[in-house]
């Protein structure tokens, strides 16, 4: 993975600023440098999952891209950071929209009404602690565009329009001639309840190469507006803490990564370059089946 760190305006003093007149928005206002990383690997979505959720292609095999864009304090770069673009070998570019400090942001979708990302993972407790009082939930750092996983050089690039001048910014990553893709899940991830407490035990079966596992809970049928939970394991197994559901009928999916998808990303990381890939310097994840789950 490599990255371009481009300069931005230093701090400017507010009260000066308005004692001369000039119009300034201050939440552009970033002080010391802005990063934007890219990390390119394989999304085996072998059940078809995130396509279902997201109204993709159907199972396959596609690119996965994970991003920051994070200023030296480790939060978002800039409040409004551009239209972003990823360059994709021999393809036309796919639009992105803004990109924050890990990946594209969730959002509140007020027709629905519901919470929602455009990956269609949210980070919710109890892995995601504290819970995002100010949105939400937590974007979980990956770019769902459903393009194909062709080898080659890709890049981000975006336009920021901060105290009235435009500033590039972009970065680069390359998948291999061969890209590595992560086994599929051989099951869908199965639950034991614990009775009256609100909490029980996952379980699912990482595949070879998965380094973490998030499991999504969904009130019903998963489909990018009804996450409830979110649990995390770097094993087969993973604590649902009580209190984290109502009684009732549920649908589970697993998300298996070999990187560091939960460290790298808020609340875990308020790193300037968190990292984005894992040994073998790809960013890849493998996405199980829904099963559905009971809480008793």
């Amino acid at each position: 993975m490599q990255k371009l760190r481009a300069g931005v305006l230093g701090l400017l003093i507010l009260a000066a600023a308005v004692g001369c007149g000039t119009q300034l928005s201050p939440g552009n206002i970033v002080t010391g440098q802005a990063y934007l990383q890219l990390a390119v690997g394989t999304l085996n979505d072998s059940a078809g999952t995130l396509s279902t959720i997201e109204t993709g292609p159907g199972a396959g095999t596609y690119l996965n891209a994970v991003t920051s864009f994070r200023n030296n304090l480790g939060a978002s770069a800039f409040i409004s950071p551009g239209s972003a673009y990823l360059h994709v070998p021999g393809a036309a570019s796919v639009a992105l929209g803004g990109l924050y400090s890990y990946g594209q942001p969730t959002f509140f979708n007020s027709s629905v009404p519901a919470c929602m990302a455009p990956n269609g993972v949210i980070g919710l407790p109890p892995a995601y602690v504290p819970a995002n009082s100010a949105g939400c939930g937590y974007s979980t750092g990956f770019l769902y565009t459903a393009s194909p996983a062709t080898p080659g050089a890709y890049a981000i690039t975006t336009v920021v329009t901060n105290n009235g001048q435009n500033q590039p910014y972009g970065a680069s990553a390359k998948l291999p001639a061969v890209p590595f893709v992560l086994p599929a899940y051989g099951s869908v991830p199965t639950y034991a309840s614990n009775p009256g407490t609100g909490g029980g035990l996952l379980t699912v079966a990482p595949p070879a190469g998965v380094t973490e596992t998030l499991i999504v809970i969904c009130s019903a049928a998963c489909n990018g507006t009804n996450e409830v939970a979110t649990v995390l394991t770097h094993s087969g197994t993973a604590v649902v803490a009580k209190g984290t559901l109502a009684a009732g009928a549920y649908e589970a999916f697993a998300v298996g990564a070999d990187y560091p998808m939960f460290e790298s990303g808020p609340p875990a990381s308020a790193a300037t370059q968190p990292t984005l890939t894992g040994a073998a310097g790809t960013a890849d994840l493998t996405v199980s089946g829904s099963g559905a789950i009971t809480q008793t």
